[in-house]
């Protein structure tokens, strides 16, 4: 059994429907295709570019990229400039018909994406293309960790969440702690494409029907799991800046992150030259090696920085 997910980006339009299922739906949108036992999941920023978060998002909870390029637009430097910051080096660009390929070439050769393969346009070749990819090993410690992107109520079932388990595995009557808060709860029952299951390994995507909770308990990115995670409401980093940021950021200022799936708004509280001090307004959890992406969501620039959590 192999599981892959595929961040689905640019001029796509309805490419997602063409290489799998649609699923759930909100600010992203998941398509799932299915072979034997093999499973693809693509995370579309379907919100993006009228919010960033939906794009960081989609990097966050994926391992390759899946580029479309019909034309080089502002929409596209900025989703290539976060893919680059946030370090993602597997995928594809899929160019149209009059995109220079020796001046993207170029444009990529400076980037994490100087390796990204061009593919043509046939969705067929495509679909078969992302299935036969090779599921990626998660770095770090083997912990049990399953970041939550949606959760809802269901009638004679109770509170339900879908994420993926990013690592270890989950069974039914795991008792989970939800981070970064300390509240329980008891996997009641799991679905993994909908069908009932006792446990599921890394890689999945789960349905986990929780016991002592309720959806006023939950947030988008919290993380389930048996494991203990760090959780900290202040975080030192060292930034790497966007080159093309048009502004100084000075202690007392106010900004947003992006944690895996959590946003949180923050004040710098010190800054010596590129190393900030951070006071968040709630608590985060993280792993050390977590992408920490600097927002600016009113500002022309977006994306102020990107920093490994140490």
């Amino acid at each position: 059994m192999k599981n892959v997910s595929i961040g689905l980006y640019g001029n796509f339009k309805d490419a997602g429907k063409e290489i799998g299922k649609k699923g759930t739906s909100t600010d992203i949108t998941l398509y799932n295709y299915k072979k034997d036992d093999d499973s693809v999941v693509y995370i579309e920023p379907t919100r993006y570019p009228e919010r960033i978060h939906p794009l960081i998002y989609a990097i966050n909870m994926t391992e390759y990229a899946l580029l479309f390029i019909d034309e080089l637009t502002q929409d596209i430097a900025e989703t290539l400039l976060a893919l680059d910051m946030c370090g993602v080096k597997r995928g594809f660009i899929v160019a149209g018909e009059y995109i220079d390929l020796e001046q993207l070439k170029a444009i990529l050769s400076a980037t994490s994406m100087k390796d990204f393969e061009i593919i043509e346009k046939d969705y067929i070749v495509i679909r078969e293309k992302m299935a036969a990819l090779p599921e990626v090993k998660p770095e770090g410690e083997e912990i049990q960790k399953i970041p939550i992107d949606h959760f809802f109520s269901v009638k004679s079932v109770g509170t339900v969440i879908l994420g993926k388990v990013d690592k270890g595995e989950v069974a039914v009557h795991d008792n989970l702690t939800m981070y970064p808060t300390t509240k329980k709860a008891m996997v009641k029952s799991m679905q993994v494409h909908d069908k009932d299951v006792k446990e599921a390994p890394k890689g999945s995507r789960v349905g986990l029907a929780l016991k002592g909770v309720s959806v006023e308990d939950l947030d988008r990115g919290m993380i389930l799991s048996k494991d203990e995670l760090s959780v900290s409401d202040e975080l030192s980093v060292t930034m790497k800046w966007n080159p093309y940021m048009n502004k100084e950021i000075n202690a007392g200022e106010g900004y947003q992150i992006v944690v895996g799936l959590q946003s949180v708004s923050c004040t710098v509280e010190e800054k010596n030259g590129d190393d900030l001090k951070l006071k968040l307004l709630k608590p985060v959890v993280y792993e050390k090696g977590d992408n920490l992406v600097l927002l600016d969501g009113s500002a022309k620039v977006r994306i102020m920085g990107v920093s490994k959590i140490q």
